[in-house]
């Protein structure tokens, strides 16, 4: 039996990574939305190695049972292996209607918010970070929002009360628009990464 064209995408990404995949079968899955998902786990990965695991795509009808956060079979001495998980639904959502998807090459020149999906990806990924560096860096996160919020500075964009989704959207601004993003969302991405012991200095998009 032919694999759909999409599985064999997830699966040559996979190999590449040495990642397990689940989910990427269905042949609902659209062949666009994987190639949005190899080509945002291809730069990220390029730039923040972490101990990734694998990537499932769960559907509530399919019985798909990763759950995102560490391996049970990982020894807390070694680097945690992470699972990603993508909700299928909401990934449909972001796919273009058929026959308006933007053609590989202009997909290779952009990364900016207007590839919703290369986006969710991405933002996937900042959890995925947090998971790495086992949460530690929102005590950190919090004090840095905390004192921007008292000094009233007007960079502030995110909430000092709930600093997991104030460092997953700055991870995503910082990854998505580089040396565009602001001050703050760079200072909160940096925390991130070195917390996770992916530290990078390319900011560029």
């Amino acid at each position: 039996m032919t694999e759909p064209p999409a599985h064999q995408i997830a699966v040559e990404m996979a190999a590449r990574h040495e990642l397990e995949i689940t989910g990427f079968h269905a042949a609902r899955v659209d062949i666009y939305a994987v190639r949005e998902i190899a080509a945002a786990i291809d730069d990220m990965l390029g730039k923040y190695p972490i101990a990734l695991r694998g990537i499932a795509i769960t559907d509530p009808d399919d019985g798909v049972g990763a759950v995102r956060g560490g391996s049970s079979e990982t020894p807390r001495s070694k680097s945690r292996a992470i699972w990603m998980v993508l909700h299928g639904p909401t990934l449909a959502t972001l796919v273009p209607p058929t026959g308006n998807a933007p053609p590989r090459r202009w997909l290779r020149r952009r990364r900016t918010a207007d590839r919703p999906v290369y986006a969710a990806v991405v933002r996937e990924f900042g959890c995925a970070l947090e998971v790495a560096g086992d949460f530690r860096a929102r005590q950190e996160a919090q004090r840095r929002l905390v004192t921007e919020s008292l000094r009233g500075g007007a960079d502030l964009a995110y909430s000092p009360l709930d600093p997991g989704p104030a460092l997953v959207d700055a991870f995503t601004e910082v990854a998505l628009y580089g040396d565009r993003a602001g001050k703050l969302a760079k200072a909160l991405h940096d925390m991130l990464v070195k917390m996770a012991g992916a530290e990078t200095t390319d900011l560029s998009a």
